[in-house]
């Protein structure tokens, strides 16, 4: 529920929570309401602590890290974090938290993976896989090396055999659906 005056505010936590089809209510802080999770700013808070309280000023303008952590405090799915990598010219890269796909992207450089990667350390999850596919064992290793430094301890690294990923559609849209699918199928642990 989201109970703000702050239209700022406001506007970030409608997009957030229509992007990831989560239901809520809006209200003013100073009504009468019961809910299970409360969106609104440190100022606002309405005196009545029931339920959990996200904060406008935790945000941290990330839509993926943002995401998860509303989904944190809604969803009762699995403390994981399961991450799918499509390695090749272009990256295709999804993000399911607590069940839920929080993040799909395409990208260019291992680097941005890496990078991705690293801001999804600010998680809390039980369980951390990275699923990576190893039909381009080149672009894969260039992956691993980039992300060597937050692979290991944080996360369980699979690469995942690639046959059949790749569908039809369009070309960005595909590389994002083979992702998506690698991030299905068990691989075999390797080391960072």
């Amino acid at each position: 529920m989201v109970a703000t005056a702050d239209g700022r505010a406001f506007y970030v936590f409608v997009s957030l929570l229509k992007e990831l089809g989560v239901p809520f209510s809006a209200h003013l802080p100073w009504e009468q309401f019961q809910a299970s999770l409360v969106l609104t700013t440190r100022r606002e808070m309405p005196p009545r602590g029931n339920g959990n309280v996200l904060y406008y000023e935790e945000l941290t303008g990330d839509r993926v890290i943002d995401s998860a952590m509303i989904l944190s405090s809604t969803s009762r799915g699995r403390d994981e974090l399961l991450i799918g990598v499509d390695p090749g010219h272009r990256i295709g890269v999804v993000v399911h938290y607590r069940g839920v796909l929080v993040h799909e992207g395409v990208y260019r450089d291992p680097g941005d993976v890496a990078s991705l990667l690293r801001r999804l350390l600010a998680l809390s999850a039980k369980v951390r896989i990275i699923r990576l596919g190893f039909g381009n064992p080149e672009m894969a290793r260039a992956i691993i090396r980039e992300s060597r430094d937050i692979l290991g301890g944080e996360y369980v690294l699979e690469l995942v055999d690639e046959r059949n990923t790749t569908g039809g559609g369009m070309r960005l849209r595909r590389d994002v659906e083979a992702a998506l699918r690698i991030s299905r199928r068990r691989g075999r642990f390797a080391e960072p």
